[in-house]
């Protein structure tokens, strides 16, 4: 069975990535991964007093740290994170809120049996915390966010990313975060306000194929989009109107 995981060697990589899922025609689905360990912060954290004093410190640890362009706060990627990015044309009646029930029903209907357990809301103490995160326990696994644009014929073009923390590292990434957060002086994360599915349902990666293809007929079951010219893809191939955190 072939992987619809992709490898990249940099979150710089994978963000390219996502804007070309973003950019291209029709519903596209795109998960990857980074083998290179770094931080990923909005892009109006360079006005923050000593930013780039902070990147080069962090760049000393082992954590370069790239920009984005939407909002929320800072977040690792590497071999613990898993990204999943759905890219698709919404119509006007279609609401934020849609895009992510929509995202993380994806991820609940991928993870089978597990992803009951999961529950949606604030993780207090998580690294860019948000109210459309997926956790257990009181442990963030998932966090989301969105991006959206106006395209021709009254229709927005969105981009719902999920970050999935699926090895039992993810407390090296929350350190890092806390770490960057120090030199900007900012509130410190809590490590163990995370966790993964390994450590808490004892899955060694992420079951990518099956997820693939319950966002693939998820993109499919929204009737206002057409899938006969664009593709649904996991293959390698602008104003933000709405974001939160990841």
């Amino acid at each position: 069975m072939t992987t619809a995981l992709r490898l990249v060697r940099s979150a710089a990589e994978g963000l390219a990535y996502e804007y070309d899922l973003f950019t291209a025609k029709g519903p596209q689905v795109g998960i990857w991964t980074a083998t290179d360990n770094a931080l990923v912060c909005p892009r109006a954290y360079r006005r923050r007093d000593g930013f780039d004093r902070a990147c080069e410190a962090s760049a000393a640890r082992g954590w370069p740290v790239f920009q984005r362009p939407t909002g929320g706060g800072v977040v690792p990627q590497g071999p613990m994170v898993s990204n999943l990015a759905l890219a698709f044309d919404a119509p006007k009646t279609f609401k934020i809120e849609d895009g992510y029930r929509l995202l993380v029903g994806v991820i609940k209907a991928g993870l089978g049996g597990h992803g009951v357990a999961l529950e949606t809301g604030e993780t207090p103490r998580s690294f860019c915390n948000g109210t459309w995160n997926l956790s257990v326990g009181s442990q963030k696994i998932v966090g989301t966010a969105q991006r959206w644009r106006p395209v021709p014929g009254g229709l927005t073009r969105v981009l719902a990313h999920a970050l999935i923390l699926v090895h039992d590292t993810h407390d090296v990434g929350a350190d890092a975060v806390s770490a960057f957060h120090n030199d900007l002086g900012l509130a410190p994360v809590d490590a163990n306000a995370h966790t993964s599915l390994e450590a808490a349902f004892g899955l060694p990666a992420l079951p990518d194929t099956i997820i693939r293809n319950a966002a693939t007929s998820a993109l499919r079951s929204l009737g206002t989009i057409t899938t006969t010219k664009g593709t649904i893809t996991g293959r390698k191939p602008c104003p933000t109107k709405q974001s939160t955190s990841i």
